[in-house]
């Protein structure tokens, strides 16, 4: 899972910084987000995108797959 936060919002002209204080939401807590250290819980999602006016789907991107990979590792042995 790719997370996209500060994608969305510097689009926006918003900073990090400048959503999490406007959401109540500790700076740590969103730059962890974006260091994949946690994921957001769905009331912040929902309050991300209501603030930046987005869809989940611009925030939260799933990983692209490396199919080759894929297949070697779900190979029984």
């Amino acid at each position: 899972m790719k997370i996209t936060v500060r994608e969305a919002a510097e689009k926006r002209g918003k900073s990090l910084y400048r959503l999490s204080a406007d959401l109540g939401i500790p700076h740590q807590t969103v730059y962890d987000w974006e260091n994949l250290n946690k994921l957001p819980r769905p009331e912040h999602i929902d309050a991300i995108c209501h603030y930046l006016d987005c869809k989940v789907s611009e925030i939260l991107k799933p990983e692209k797959s490396n199919y080759a990979a894929d297949s070697v590792l779900n190979t029984p042995f």
